[in-house]
């Protein structure tokens, strides 16, 4: 690991980038390194050497909130960019405590410098004068300089609590000089954390003082000193500090809560046990769980960080993904958004609006147990749908049979796309010279694309497809790419393409933005509404229409089962069942026993795959030595080429510009 916080460390850069073992960059500020702007020749040359330094990395590591903040709230701005989640804070040995605490007395510390634009303490002095009032046994310690007017003013406020109640607010003065030692009193000798934060990646706390990590916030104040905390709502407590760490809305629920911890010594013995406990899940130990460099696997579902900078792993040893999974489908079975009643309202909408028509729907179908179950049900349903195909020339045998005799026996209409071979091939070919992860791009924008312009033709706003969270929920998104990025595959193409395309059903961004914005086609997952059980629609597939099932997940298509089982995982270090596989543990269609199971076989050495590559190759005119450089060539991201996400992130950047933001 490479901090580049010292002087020299472009030359210690250097020799990094000439070493073979994996690289991690750990940066504090982003802005100052991935959106550093110039305006002089010097400070243009810097930034350029900032860009080669950071892309000269495999990793960006970051604290947990700047995780969250580049995963959830600037995901497309920093999505080129392969980040780590480890909180720096932890990283120093635990030291035995100098000071302990005596008495009874509830003790509050408010960690950092008193500043208006880091904190706001109106609710925390309404809280202590309340207290004072009442000559509660609490006390409230300001472990921080005041700055600024706004710093005087909170002091003069504590001052007349004071006055009311002697002691119960202490607070350092500006006249000594700050030393470590008087921080660790204060972190040492108190119960819990009160943080008023108001953006808490900008938030420092004591840790600015006594060197462990800078800069820091409150939450690493708790993990360091094993405390509880509270934190304001608008601050999102981190998974594994849950049951130490409780958020507050305005002073009155804070004085309820403090209250409770007054009159019940033993809840505040609890919270601090829980936090001890939470706070060992931030030991270095533990923290190597969660790097890419040390295997680890969920205990829950299969997922492991085998070439996964995204997951992570709570003090149970269960991954974000199954965490999340658990968490939207708790959110959905309360707010009662999927079910069957919810989605009959827009299914008599749809029989109404197509009276007249011969289709009140389009379907897309492959001919695999998704799409097949999807035209089942709609059918049952009583709709009147048009079953759509793309054909990109990689049809199995078993998948067309599938497609026809169920259609036939449910008497649903086909409309096949044919897509011309050459252009076709040509695009593949392009995409496996370029090393980019998500060759399917391709036959996925084209499938939507497709689904868009029938329903044009037939004149319908609805579409059904077989995307479902109980098959599909988990899946990293460093293993595929923005599915509607059309401009990122003309420019693979353009680069290594020899053909014209000119039959390619693109879906521009302004097209793909008419349809859903100005047109209001609806794109509908039934099955999300049903409880949709792979399994059991494979048996009432096969035993009412004769459906066959093919394998695998996408194994309808021969050149995506070479894909998945060959291409991923040889070239990519990705084995897509894990993510398959674990979809169905979390919504309990097979034991985690059962997907470990499935698991021990390499699946890139049966003789399927082995006879799928012999196909494959021949079919898109490749020799195998070619393909096999290709295969041992350094992946390559998607955003070396142009993308309507780095595009639209320079539209916004440039707006922004002009508006004066």
């Amino acid at each position: 690991m490479l901090s580049p916080v010292f002087d020299g460390f472009e030359a210690v850069l250097k020799i990094a980038k000439n070493i073979s073992c994996q690289k991690v960059i750990t940066i504090h500020n982003l802005n100052f390194w991935l959106d550093a702007r110039f305006r002089t020749p010097h400070s243009y040359k810097e930034r350029k050497l900032k860009q080669e330094i950071v892309n000269s990395f495999d990793y960006i590591a970051v604290e947990d909130f700047i995780y969250n903040y580049v995963k959830n709230e600037a995901a497309d701005k920093y999505s080129k960019y392969k980040f780590l989640y480890i909180p720096f804070t932890i990283f120093n040995e635990k030291q035995t405590r100098k000071f302990s605490k005596t008495g009874d007395t509830l003790k509050v510390v408010l960690p950092g410098s008193i500043h208006k634009d880091r904190r706001r303490y109106e609710n925390a002095i309404e809280v202590i004068k309340h207290f004072a009032k009442k000559k509660a046994n609490i006390t409230f310690s300001f472990a921080g300089k005041a700055l600024e007017d706004y710093g005087k003013w909170v002091i003069s406020q504590l001052e007349e609590a004071n006055a009311i109640h002697p002691g119960i607010a202490t607070y350092f003065g500006n006249d000594k000089e700050i030393v470590p030692e008087m921080f660790l009193k204060e972190m040492e000798t108190s119960d819990i954390v009160l943080s008023t934060s108001t953006i808490e990646f900008k938030a420092l706390g004591t840790t600015e003082y006594i060197g462990k990590t800078k800069p820091t916030a409150a939450i690493h104040d708790m993990m360091s000193f094993e405390l509880p905390g509270l934190l304001p709502s608008s601050l999102t407590i981190p998974e594994n500090l849950k049951g130490s760490v409780y958020n507050y809305t305005n002073a009155n629920e804070l004085i309820s809560i403090l209250q409770k911890l007054i009159d019940s010594p033993s809840l505040l013995k609890e919270w601090k046990d829980r936090a001890a406990q939470n706070s060992r899940y931030f030991s270095a130990s533990q923290i190597r769980k969660n790097l890419p460099f040390f295997y680890n696997q969920c205990s829950r579902c299969i997922m492991d960080n085998t070439n996964d900078p995204e997951i992570f792993f709570d003090k149970d040893g269960h991954c974000n993904y199954c965490n999340d999974y658990f968490n939207y489908t708790q959110r959905e079975s309360t707010l009662y958004e999927y079910t069957p009643e919810k989605i009959k309202p827009t299914l008599e909408k749809i029989k109404s609006e197509g009276a007249g028509k011969k289709y009140d729907c389009i379907v897309g179908i492959s001919g695999g147990t998704d799409s097949a179950y999807l035209v089942y049900k709609l059918v049952e349903l009583g709709l009147r749908p048009l079953a759509v195909h793309f054909d990109n020339g990689w049809n199995s045998e078993t998948a067309t049979q599938n497609i026809e005799v169920l259609l036939n026996k449910l008497n649903v209409d086909l409309y096949t796309s044919v897509i011309d071979w050459e252009e076709f091939k040509d695009l593949q070919i392009s995409f496996l010279h370029a090393g980019v992860i998500d060759v399917e791009l391709i036959t996925d924008l084209a499938i939507i694309g497709l689904l868009y312009k029938t329903s044009v033709k037939y004149n319908t706003k609805y579409i059904f497809t077989g995307h479902n969270t109980s098959t599909e929920f988990i899946l990293p998104t460093s293993w595929y790419h923005f599915k509607l990025d059309s401009l990122n595959i003309k420019s693979i193409h353009n680069k290594y393409g020899k053909r014209k395309m000119k039959t390619f059903p693109y879906l521009t961004y302004a097209e793909q933005y008419y349809h859903s914005k100005i047109r209001k086609t609806t794109i509908i997952a039934l099955l999300d509404y049903l409880d949709y059980n792979k399994g059991e629609a494979q048996k009432i597939l096969a035993e009412k229409l004769n459906w066959k099932n093919y394998g695998g997940k996408h194994n309808e298509s021969i050149f995506t089962r070479f894909y998945q089982n060959y291409i991923l995982p040889i070239k990519f270090n990705v084995d897509k069942r894990k993510a398959h596989l674990s979809s169905l543990i979390c919504s309990g269609q097979i034991t985690r026993a059962e997907a470990l199971q499935e698991m021990k076989s390499n699946i890139w050495e049966s003789s399927q795959t082995i006879e799928d590559k012999n196909y494959v190759l021949k079919k898109l005119e490749l020799s195998e030595q070619t393909f096999d450089k290709w295969m041992k060539e350094k992946p390559v991201s998607h955003y070396k080429f142009a993308s309507y996400i780095t595009h639209h992130n320079e539209y916004v950047k440039t707006v922004k510009k002009l508006l004066g933001q």
